[in-house]
């Protein structure tokens, strides 16, 4: 149930703050982040540092609704952030920031557990590694200029 949320809860956000017209233009990164999402949370449970206790369909012990909301996430990214070296770095913090504060929560909740030793430092490391390519694999895949042209949210 608390993959359904957080994917539902994300998507609103995505579809409040960003326009249609972009999200059309963006749904690639969307994908990306999804596949990318999945390989992470792959590795990291094939080797025993966490696990999801709670979920209602898994692919690879990755749930389903919690890479359908990574996808959301990971389209927002390039929408949020700028050219400027120093708004990427925040958005990347950020973002990793805002999984270790959803996989709290998750913990929190019982649907997430970390396992022999893995904890809250490590995973935000992770999470600033594996942002950071994300950023970086998005905008190779979009290209700078469509990224960087036009509005990119409803409100900026």
């Amino acid at each position: 149930m608390e993959n359904i949320i957080w994917a539902v809860a994300l998507w609103l956000l995505v579809f409040i703050i960003i326009p249609m017209e972009r999200i059309r233009q963006i749904w690639p990164a969307a994908v990306l982040a999804a596949v990318w999402m999945f390989i992470l949370n792959y590795i990291f449970i094939s080797l025993g540092y966490y696990q999801f206790t709670r979920y209602i369909v898994t692919i690879g012990g990755v749930p389903l609704f919690h890479l359908i909301g990574s996808a959301a996430g990971g389209g927002a990214i390039d929408q949020l952030g700028g050219e400027k070296f120093l708004i990427k770095v925040l958005i990347v913090v950020v973002f990793a920031g805002l999984l270790n504060l959803a996989s709290t929560l998750f913990m929190m909740l019982g649907a997430f557990k970390m396992l022999d030793g893995f904890n809250h430092v490590l995973h935000f490391s992770i999470n600033v590694a594996g942002v950071s390519l994300l950023v970086w694999l998005s905008l190779a895949l979009l290209g700078e200029e469509k990224v960087y042209e036009g509005n990119k949210t409803r409100y900026i």
